[in-house]
């Protein structure tokens, strides 16, 4: 019963996986974007000026 359930549902797996994909990758930016900010009010907190690469991170594009 259940594997007749799972041939007949199979096609679903595809879209289902895309969607958690994608979601995981714009997670993933987003944890180190906001990484990236934090880092960079922490220095500017501190005084000191951001590295070029860490201000190049946060540039849209």
């Amino acid at each position: 019963m259940t594997l007749d359930l799972f041939r007949q549902d199979a096609w679903m797996l595809m879209p289902i996986s895309w969607f958690v994909f994608v979601n995981v990758q714009v997670w993933l930016k987003d944890a180190a974007r906001r990484d990236a900010i934090e880092a960079l009010n922490a220095l500017t907190r501190a005084g000191r000026r951001p590295p070029a690469e860490l201000v190049a991170k946060l540039q849209v594009g």
